[in-house]
């Protein structure tokens, strides 16, 4: 009788820890579809102008949640999609509101709004590379440990 208990114990530790690496490889997908979003190559333009605002969003903790640039251009008002929290944290350029930049991205249209997916920022000399011309992430041969 002993030795059915502890079979069923391990049993279900073996059937929890499947179950938690399920969840966290669906985690991770969605997470990745988040920040792999249509990159088009022949829509991409430069875009100048000052930071109104840096929103964070999406994914359940800070590390998970996208960046994104509100972008005054003129009289436009412009979203620039740029990448995962955790990779923009680990970088040596930071921005912030007030800054003046040039983007280059492409722009695309998502859930009925045009958005700009960064390839680039630069804020005078410093130019942050978020994306090769192809849309190809630098952050994918990253690991967030």
């Amino acid at each position: 009788m002993r030795t059915g208990k502890i079979e069923m114990v391990a049993g279900g530790v073996i059937l929890a820890t499947l179950a938690g690496a399920t969840i966290a490889g669906l985690q991770y997908r969605n997470r990745m579809k988040i920040y792999n979003r249509k990159f088009d190559p022949d829509a991409v333009e430069e875009f100048k102008g000052r930071i109104e605002e840096m929103l964070y969003s999406g994914g359940e903790n800070g590390e998970d949640k996208g960046v994104e640039l509100i972008l005054r251009s003129g009289d436009e008002l412009l979203s620039v999609h740029m990448g995962p929290a955790w990779y923009i944290k680990h970088q040596p350029e930071h921005f912030k509101v007030g800054d003046k930049v040039v983007v280059r991205g492409s722009k695309i249209m998502h859930n009925h709004d045009q958005i700009i997916i960064a390839e680039w920022v630069k804020k005078g000399d410093l130019t942050f590379r978020l994306r090769q011309e192809n849309g190809h992430p630098a952050w994918s041969a990253w690991s967030k440990n």
